[in-house]
């Protein structure tokens, strides 16, 4: 996680110091080529949708585009989409592995996220249900209020997941709490060139076997998802997102972003959500040259006004401060500016916010540096 992330952003319920990608472009198919136009646009505005947690309105767009022109994918995209969401009752849980406690945590959490996606309004009373959903099942009473006694819950059903030998991760991937499991990792040694001349060297777990690639990968039936994300250890990629792990999606929507997250919270751990995925989309835009097209692609398929979404909110600025520092109109498309000069701009738009950082009060975004009495 792009996505706190084209990466996720996981967040603790608290504070998980977890930052995950959204990766539209590597994780879903392309569009099918054979799909109409209105089709094309129906299913970019679905997982648009999607990534703002809101299945009426991916519905919608869908239904609205007329169903012969969806071909291949599309077809199987919208098909999917409308049995899993337009049914009056959860389906069953989708890769329930054979771990009778992993299934019932896995179908806990999806059943909790086919009612979020579909009910906005109702998202505190569901999250209280998940959490009292989950220690039912560990034997244990409902947490108390707040992030720290959940992150307490959690943590013992990690433990047990572990036992399994399972690989956990929970937390918030904002507007929702997520669950990511996997069965299988191996680790690699990167050193990443950042913007500025930064070299930031990284450790990297390459996740395989997967049983649950979040809230994302349910809703939108496979066709977007986290694709990984930072922790203080090193960062975390899914390998069936990048496949032999050489090309540019990789080297500069999961490196460089995660990079970027990696070094930005040993500097500034308390920097924002929005304001640290608006901070490494800047780095994939300032890095992206044969990826740049579909990366932009991701960026004007999800915007937002909503500073929440931190995901799309930062895709929204990203685009709207390179066009401005560029001196187009506001309403120009990125994806016809000069390659070089949106590279120039995005790399000086992250230079200027870096020194802005700097000049605030200590202890704004990094730990008070002080002795605590």
């Amino acid at each position: 996680m792009r996505n706190r992330s084209p990466l996720l952003s996981l967040l603790p319920a608290a504070a998980l110091p977890v930052l995950i990608g959204w990766m539209i472009g590597a994780t879903a198919a392309p569009l099918s080529p054979g799909s109409g136009p209105q089709a094309a646009d129906a299913v970019s505005r679905a997982l648009g949708a999607v990534l703002r947690a809101q299945a009426p309105e991916a519905l919608d767009a869908l239904k609205a585009a007329p169903a012969e022109q969806f071909d291949g994918k599309d077809a199987a995209f919208r098909q999917c989409m409308l049995e899993r969401h337009e049914r009056k009752a959860p389906p069953p849980t989708v890769g329930a592995p054979k771990d009778a406690f992993a299934a019932k945590v896995l179908d806990i959490y999806q059943r909790y996220w086919w009612h979020a996606v579909r009910e906005p309004q109702r998202r505190a009373e569901l999250d209280r249900a998940l959490k009292n959903d989950l220690a039912a099942a560990i034997g244990e009473p409902p947490p108390g209020e707040g992030d720290e006694a959940f992150e307490a819950l959690y943590a013992k059903i990690d433990a047990r997941l572990r036992e399994s030998g399972l690989h956990p991760l929970q937390g918030r991937t904002p507007p929702l709490y997520d669950l990511f499991l996997w069965g299988g990792q191996e680790v690699r040694d990167y050193t990443v060139e950042l913007p500025g001349g930064v070299e930031q060297p990284v450790k990297v777990f390459v996740m395989d076997a997967w049983i649950s690639r979040g809230w994302s990968h349910y809703a939108a039936c496979g066709a977007t998802g986290a694709a990984g994300w930072a922790k203080p250890e090193g960062l975390y990629a899914v390998r069936e997102a990048y496949g032999d792990l050489q090309g540019e999606d990789f080297k500069v929507s999961f490196l460089g972003h995660e990079a970027q997250h990696f070094a930005d919270l040993k500097r500034w751990p308390k920097l924002p959500p929005w304001r640290l995925e608006y901070r490494a989309k800047l780095v994939e835009l300032a890095k992206a040259d044969s990826s740049r097209g579909k990366l932009l692609d991701r960026f004007y398929r999800s915007q937002d006004d909503n500073i929440d979404h931190p995901h799309p909110y930062a895709n929204k600025k990203v685009l709207a401060d390179t066009v401005a520092a560029l001196g187009l109109k506001p309403d120009a498309d990125l994806r016809t500016a000069d390659p070089a000069a949106v590279r120039r701009v995005a790399a000086e738009i992250l230079g200027a916010d870096t020194r802005k950082i700097e000049s605030e009060p200590a202890g704004t975004y990094a730990e008070d540096a002080k002795p605590k009495p």
